[in-house]
């Protein structure tokens, strides 16, 4: 049993509310989070009153139980706790030794629409940083970490490491691979089949470009890119995701229940049942676009777009879908 989303007072949901759950009915509780001790930095939701779910799904459990009002411990997820936990949102500070030195903290943040960069660099004595890099989404859900510390002086050659480690293992093609004929083309907007899929891993690693794919497969450059990247073959296509769309005006963040939610979208929050599964990457397998399945089955872009990540779907709404961050 996993605590696995929670509700603030303004009535919006956090965790993975949409996620599939074991149980015909998740259970509900009231967790209250303690204060932020004094000298100690807040979590977002410290000294809150939340609801939250718990049920038995297969979401990645945490290592900390929090116990409810009613006297009951669950373990949390680990999005879930990575929320309420402050040990996720400290700020970093520089030591005290050096926290009065102009260039004691560096901190640098950069991004997409669908992914948060943020660098914190702690100057420390003798010669030694300390760096933080978080990946979030814009939401603020962290998706990575990474914290070391090192010599300041060996920076510029770690980082020149980084920039030039390859993606992907240089592979010199081979006489079979040379002499293959190539699969019939799949055409642009249908499922990729496993002799098409198998096809694009041989020959990217033998060197061929997206572009020379994406003619023998009869598919688009774009749609070759992110089939590159669903497969770990190829960075995240960063340049193919579309800028983000200019408000009219500012507006405030508006609360809103489960029942708004399901005014516009049926079937919002309920668990995905296994026939669900089955249709929803059948329609994606037939060509339907993410904005379709949307319709058809009750439920946001976001959430459909998760679903058909999960069960590994093939077609054009599930390379759409990675475009939402998968």
């Amino acid at each position: 049993m996993l605590i696995y989303a929670f509700r603030d007072a303004r009535g919006t949901w956090y965790g993975d509310p949409d996620a599939a759950v074991h149980d015909i009915r998740p259970g509900r509780g009231v967790l209250r989070l303690s204060p932020t001790a004094p000298g100690q930095a807040p979590g977002l939701f410290d000294g809150q009153q939340v609801e939250v779910l718990y049920a038995a799904c297969d979401l990645e459990a945490s290592q900390t139980s929090y116990r409810l009002d009613d006297g009951a411990s669950y373990v949390a997820t680990w999005h879930v706790h990575e929320l309420l936990s402050p040990a996720y949102h400290r700020p970093l500070t520089a030591p005290a030794a050096v926290r009065g030195a102009a260039t004691a903290t560096v901190k640098l943040e950069t991004g997409s629409p669908h992914r948060r960069y943020s660098l914190h660099a702690d100057l420390l004595a003798a010669g030694r940083v300390e760096i933080t890099i978080v990946v979030c989404t814009p939401d603020g859900d962290i998706h990575g970490e990474l914290t070391g510390e090192m010599d300041v002086r060996d920076l510029d050659e770690v980082s020149r490491l980084i920039v030039s480690a390859p993606i992907a293992p240089a592979v010199k093609p081979t006489s079979s691979a040379a002499s293959a004929a190539p699969v019939k083309a799949t055409g642009h907007g249908q499922a990729w089949t496993p002799e098409a899929v198998a096809y694009l891993k041989e020959h990217y690693r033998a060197g061929k470009s997206p572009e020379q794919l994406a003619e023998e497969l009869g598919r688009s450059k774009k749609s070759i890119r992110w089939k590159l990247y669903g497969l770990k073959l190829a960075p995240y296509p960063s340049d193919l995701v579309p800028d983000p769309r200019p408000a009219a005006e500012p507006e405030t963040p508006k609360a809103y229940t489960v029942e708004t939610k399901r005014r516009l979208h049926p079937n919002a929050y309920k668990p995905w049942q296994p026939e669900d599964e089955q249709r929803l990457a059948e329609r994606c397998a037939q060509g339907a676009s993410l904005p379709e399945l949307s319709q058809e089955f009750g439920r946001n872009e976001g959430a459909v777009a998760s679903r058909l990540l999960k069960i590994q779907a093939e077609g054009p709404a599930a390379d759409e879908a990675l475009e939402f961050g998968g």
